[in-house]
């Protein structure tokens, strides 16, 4: 009896586990552990590149040019480039920080778009951050609940056209494991448990 408790008690615990595994909620890339890299350069089971490659985009200081930029970014340096990123596992949300090189906004109609695999397409303006001092358009994108990904293509653009982009603080949301897997692995789990337990 005392064995069947602890087995119990590994099952509920092994569930648990599992349980808060499949539904971890994001992925964050730290631009710091690649900073000098140029794309294309795989970091954390993405893949940061560009149909401008090599060297399109490269991840580096931020230099204080966008307030609302975490410290290390992924730059096309003031040229005109489209970003892809590739994902080992699919998706289902991407959030990050963005700026665009269009200078003290003087061509206006500044925005990012995000367009994944699957086809589905979302833009965001980009605006100066108020009273910052900033010289560049900046924006937050956040992508929720979307249908599962596995590459996304980014771009900026102004009112005259396609723009340099400039990227910071990414994180993604991977697809949680399917239900029937995650009961399949704490069965497991709980049966090794019962049978350490037994032969102890």
């Amino acid at each position: 009896m005392f064995n069947r408790i602890h087995a119990l008690s590994a099952f509920a615990a092994g569930a648990f586990l599992l349980g808060t595994v499949a539904q971890a909620s994001t992925i964050t890339y730290d631009f710091s552990s690649v900073s000098g890299a140029a794309t294309p350069t795989a970091l954390q089971g993405a893949t940061f590149s560009s149909p401008s490659d090599p060297g399109a985009f490269t991840f580096g200081p931020n230099g204080g040019l966008y307030s609302t930029l975490g410290s290390t970014v992924l730059s096309s340096a003031g040229a005109v480039a489209t970003l892809d990123i590739s994902f080992s596992q699919a998706q289902t949300g991407i959030t990050f920080d963005a700026a665009n090189g269009d200078f003290f906004a003087g061509n206006g109609s500044d925005a990012l778009t995000l367009t994944t695999n699957t086809g589905f397409t979302q833009t965001i303006a980009l605006a100066i951050p108020s009273g910052s001092g900033d010289f560049y358009p900046q924006g937050y994108f956040n992508l929720a609940g979307a249908a599962p990904f596995t590459s996304v293509a980014i771009s900026a653009a102004d009112g005259l056209g396609p723009e340099s982009l400039v990227i910071a603080d990414l994180t993604t949301t991977p697809v949680p494991l399917p239900a029937g897997l995650l009961l399949l692995a704490s069965g497991l789990t709980g049966l090794g448990a019962f049978r350490r337990a037994r032969a102890a």
